[in-house]
């Protein structure tokens, strides 16, 4: 489809919008800060053949741009992004950092996110018209908006054969995030913190890949055991989760069925085995389809992904770092060949 030239009317909008010569007079944008929310009706974007399109924003824009080059008297511009308002799984998905592609605006209401997938470059002398509302009011906020932001840009890119053995975790199991109906839904959305997929020693290391699957859930959900003689699981327990060669029989929903269903005074070793089995049970799920390539099927040492169940507070920094978070927008098919 052809895109609409631009009017005169609207290339003197743009020229408001994005000057070529900064008038520091009216560039001050001093209080403002980085998730700060403007009332604006529109947007310019560059389209294809130098074109600009409006986009519409009738829930205003986010400063995306870090909160120095916000106040930087030199800096003539700013980045924004446009508001938008998200409901249901879509918003249980997004709230919990699975899709990069929205950051929550917490100061802004409810279901409020910056949607990353159009961000605009603006002139301050815009923006200086407006009148600002704080998107994020603490410094955690306004740390976690900032770390969101560059998480969009700086996320890591799983090799295209290990990409198939996680999509099927995208379709089948974080689908369910924010479906609080379910017992998934809310183990996902109220219980588990973050997925993260571990490669030992490397990345670099190449195929097949030494994984593990690294469940991090809430403090205070998983029972300390110091005694080893305690470590031993429930023969009940034990025939419910496994079958006669070790493998895990259940599937998350059923899994978690049973996490929901335990009660303040349950048995705490019940409850570590329950979530020992969670975690194997997500890993299970992480097979490619029979007919990916072999490349694929081969990506993964031992055929399998292993599984660690931990709280956030008991993953070490050194661990952190060659894991990578598992999110729904990055699982994406391996590009062409």
């Amino acid at each position: 489809m052809t895109e609409p030239s631009v009017t005169a009317e609207e290339q003197a909008r743009i020229q408001a919008l994005s000057p070529t010569v900064p008038d520091l007079a009216r560039t001050d944008l001093t209080g403002c800060q980085q998730a700060d929310v403007f009332k604006t009706d529109r947007i310019p974007l560059l389209g294809s053949g130098g074109n600009v399109q409006w986009l519409a924003t009738p829930d205003g824009v986010v400063i995306v741009s870090q909160t120095c080059d916000v106040v930087q008297p030199k800096m003539s511009t700013v980045q924004v992004a446009p508001v938008v308002r998200l409901a249901g799984s879509l918003a249980g998905l997004a709230a919990k950092g699975s899709m990069p592609r929205y950051v929550p605006i917490p100061e802004a209401g409810a279901g409020a996110f910056a949607d990353l997938e159009h961000v605009a470059t603006v002139a301050k002398s815009h923006l200086a018209l407006l009148e600002p509302q704080h998107g994020a009011l603490t410094t955690t906020d306004i740390r976690k908006f900032g770390m969101r932001v560059g998480r969009r840009y700086s996320r890591f890119a799983f090799p295209d054969d290990v990409s198939p053995w996680l999509a099927p975790l995208k379709d089948s199991v974080l689908s369910k995030a924010g479906k609080s109906a379910s017992s998934l839904g809310r183990v996902l959305e109220e219980m588990v913190e973050s997925l993260r997929l571990e490669c030992v020693p490397s990345w670099d290391s190449g195929a097949p890949y030494h994984l593990t699957l690294l469940v991090l859930i809430k403090p205070g959900l998983l029972p300390v055991v110091d005694d080893l003689r305690e470590m031993t699981r429930p023969a009940d327990l034990d025939q419910w989760l496994y079958d006669g060669v070790r493998r895990i029989k259940r599937s998350p929903a059923e899994v978690a069925d049973q996490i929901i269903s335990l009660n303040a005074s349950s048995d705490r070793l019940r409850r570590l085995w329950l979530w020992e089995g969670f975690g194997e049970s997500l890993a299970a799920v992480c097979k490619p389809k029979p007919n990916d390539p072999p490349d694929v099927q081969t990506a993964v040492a031992g055929h399998a992904i292993d599984s660690e169940v931990a709280t956030i507070r008991d993953v070490s920094y050194e661990r952190a770092l060659r894991s990578e978070e598992i999110d729904v927008e990055h699982l994406s098919p391996p590009l062409p060949r």
